[in-house]
């Protein structure tokens, strides 16, 4: 099956992407959950053609045609996983800052692990795209100077922090309904919460991070998380609004917005990237090249 797909992959991504994005508008204003549902089997056509220019041009590839590709696959999906459990329970079952108007919660559980290991796939294979357009034949040039000392006590202080904010938003939930702004600092917070505490696992496993990176002068990983963001906001969220597959509200200045989507949404969506990828960072091996 695989060799099937590695080979036709570009066609089979391209045809799912139009029979999706055709089927939606077929069916435009008369929505229930099947109706939908080929918006999330649309990053499937997208994993398909951004996996296909990957693989083409610079040799990647998470097809599980080896024994190296499938462990990879399996660590992206269990992280996966885990991220968008965090990420929809703050945000859809805590916050209330987006919801699913099609989707009781029985069809939810069962479509969920599906579509979120889709997104996050995605995610990942936008970020690892562009990364490797960006830095084609070019050498990271770092100008700082990192201390042994400084960078424990940094990512000490990052631990410190992780935790607090999840404590924090233990207390901030009792007050979850006195303002939108408390439900965005929750959201925030497990953003940043989290972040803090994969980067520190990683640097206990003496693995690179993104910390690092920073504090020696590598930019770059910003602007590969940049430049995916918005590309990732056109093909999932700019996509969706007129289909309102999931529905954003209850947001600070929610009447603020760009085809239907929160201006503050916009800004904070692209802190998902490095949140995701330092949980990533944790279970692949210190080859594998993430920031």
């Amino acid at each position: 099956m695989w060799k099937f797909v590695r080979h036709h992959e570009f066609y089979l991504g391209t045809l799912i992407f139009i029979f999706s994005i055709l089927w939606m508008v077929f069916f435009l204003g008369s929505y229930n959950w099947f109706v939908v549902l080929p918006l999330g089997i649309s990053w499937l056509g997208l994993i398909c053609l951004f996996d296909f220019f990957e693989r083409k041009y610079f040799r990647h590839s998470i097809i599980p045609d080896t024994h190296a590709r499938k462990r990879k696959l399996f660590l992206i999906t269990v992280i996966s996983l885990l991220f968008c459990v965090l990420l929809d329970g703050f945000g859809v079952f805590i916050t209330r800052l987006w919801y699913y108007p099609f989707w009781s919660l029985k069809v939810y559980l069962s479509i969920a692990p599906f579509a979120y290991v889709a997104y996050s796939i995605l995610l990942y294979l936008l970020y690892e795209f562009v990364r490797d357009l960006i830095m084609h034949n070019k050498k990271v040039q770092k100008w700082g100077v990192v201390t042994n000392g400084m960078y424990a006590s940094l990512m000490k202080s990052e631990l410190v922090l992780g935790v607090a904010g999840y404590i924090l938003n233990i207390l901030l939930i009792s007050k979850i309904y006195s303002s939108p702004s408390v439900r965005f600092y929750i959201l925030t917070l497990f953003f940043v919460s989290t972040f803090c505490i994969f980067e520190y696992i990683g640097f206990k496993q003496n693995k690179k991070t993104l910390t690092h990176d920073l504090l020696s002068g590598n930019w770059w990983p910003i602007i590969f998380i940049l430049v995916a963001n918005v590309v990732a906001i056109i093909v999932i969220e700019f996509a969706n609004a007129p289909f309102q597959v999931w529905t954003f509200a209850n947001w600070p200045f929610d009447h603020l917005r760009l085809l239907n989507l929160p201006i503050i949404a916009i800004l904070l969506w692209p802190i998902q990237f490095p949140v995701f990828l330092s949980m990533l960072r944790t279970v692949f091996p210190s080859r594998e090249v993430i920031w």
